[in-house]
């Protein structure tokens, strides 16, 4: 790898760290009253989507075991963020919902990410914008070019994208509940498929 592609590579690599890291996180303490983690606050953005969730699917998603999750859904319970619900008819499932305070502190997060956005695409001109905008969509198309799972990110992102989501457009895909397959029906089409690719739906 020449000098350049080192340091583009490094750069990428600093920017992501200071977006999901010191960004995230500074924006996370603004919005709530409430001390949460990375995975308390995802846990919250993946219930805002609709879809029903139990602890094993939000267990996948997170790629943490059941014990874990059950540890911090304890925690936003006692916060009384989110609830256990029984299902209508199944006295032995629960599904995790998202109550109003938890809706709130989404609410409040999205609000001040938007007022930075804001005054950081301030910094650049249109021209400069659309340039920027076509760079970063190839990046994140080679990066994710051979990711099968991109799940947790279509469920965080909430669509905001729309037609233009470069998720959907270089991977066939997108995992919200609301646009496509709820998140159970996709888990069996997995593990009832040997062959299964993202382009089989």
């Amino acid at each position: 790898m020449g000098n350049l592609d080192q340091t583009l590579s490094e750069n990428i690599r600093i920017m992501a760290v200071v977006i999901a890291d010191i960004c995230h996180r500074s924006t996370l303490q603004m919005a709530s009253p409430v001390n949460l983690t990375r995975n308390q606050f995802t846990i919250l953005k993946v219930l805002s989507t609709e879809g029903d969730f139990q602890i094993s699917d939000l267990a996948r998603l997170l790629d943490i075991s059941n014990a874990a999750i059950s540890k911090n859904i304890d925690r936003l319970a006692q916060l009384d963020l989110v609830a256990r619900q029984t299902k209508p008819g199944d006295r032995r499932s629960l599904d995790i919902i998202l109550l109003e305070d938890g809706m709130k502190i989404l609410r409040e997060f999205d609000r001040i990410l938007g007022e930075k956005q804001e005054h950081l695409m301030d910094q650049f001109s249109i021209q400069e914008k659309e340039n920027l905008l076509d760079l970063v969509k190839r990046v994140i198309t080679f990066t994710l070019a051979e990711e099968q799972d991109t799940e947790l990110i279509c469920l965080q992102c909430g669509g905001n994208c729309g037609d233009t989501c470069v998720i959907d457009s270089c991977k066939g895909l997108c995992s919200l509940p609301e646009k496509k397959i709820s998140l159970r029906q996709s888990v069996g089409a997995k593990q009832g498929s040997s062959d299964w690719s993202p382009d089989k739906k």
